[in-house]
């Protein structure tokens, strides 16, 4: 049995970035000898339609395929995991509809894997798929190993769900580009001082943009302030 180290499990649990959290979990997927981990979170939202997003480490040309072609709907693993919370093992009987889609992962490398689902009160849903080119999974493989990518699935879910809902149910922030300026640096670990002089303002100036994003995202000093900006995407 492969046992995950501590330390990697801690820092997930602590990351609140989504794609640090999912550059986390392909670690630990790989460390259960698959290559590529899938991630899809679908958020219901009232009175509107369900937001999606998705995190791979999918080559780009299968990304780009299932993009362009919109192969989603055709994955019968997805399908069938949205109504189950049961691990769903990739087979070719499985995918007997939709053949070209089979073919096509298998030429990408996603072969042999399965996909887990949770659902929560809410009806948000994440669904996380592991998979490699090689190696057949047994049936001892997937009892030996779908418990820890429950684990991952519900992990990633509490976390990138909170991420995304934050940022939808926040008001939209209006910053102008000069305090964005100064968030940036500051987030550095730029002082005032120092902020002052890369953008050739006044110290004074640089404080007064500080106090004006703290007032604006109703924060208590300037890392909380950082911190917001950062959660909503408004610097990175």
């Amino acid at each position: 049995m492969i046992h995950w180290n501590h330390d990697q499990l801690q820092q997930l649990a602590g990351e609140r970035t989504p794609q640090k959290v999912f550059d986390l979990a392909v670690n630990l997927a790989q460390d259960l000898d698959m290559t590529f981990l899938g991630y899809r979170l679908r958020l219901q939202l009232a009175a509107q339609a369900p937001k999606v997003y998705h995190y791979s480490n999918y080559p780009s040309e299968w990304v780009a395929c299932c993009e362009r072609d919109d192969l989603h709907r055709q994955d019968a693993a997805a399908v069938r995991s949205h109504n189950s919370t049961l691990p769903v093992l990739w087979t070719d009987d499985l995918y007997r509809e939709v053949p070209h889609f089979r073919e096509q992962a298998c030429l990408h490398g996603l072969r042999h894997g399965w996909t887990q689902s949770l659902h929560d009160l809410q009806h948000n849903e994440s669904q996380v798929s592991v998979s490699r080119p090689m190696g057949e999974i047994s049936t001892s493989e997937l009892y030996d190993k779908a418990g820890r990518v429950q684990w991952l699935c519900h992990s990633m879910h509490a976390i990138i769900s909170d991420y995304h809902l934050t940022r939808l149910s926040a008001p939209p922030l209006k910053m102008s580009e000069r305090e964005l300026e100064v968030l940036k640096w500051s987030a550095a670990g730029k002082t005032a001082a120092d902020v002052a002089c890369i953008l050739s303002l006044s110290q004074s100036t640089v404080n007064f943009h500080i106090r004006s994003v703290i007032a604006k995202t109703n924060a208590t000093n300037k890392a909380g302030a950082i911190a917001i900006a950062l959660m909503r995407g408004l610097i990175e």
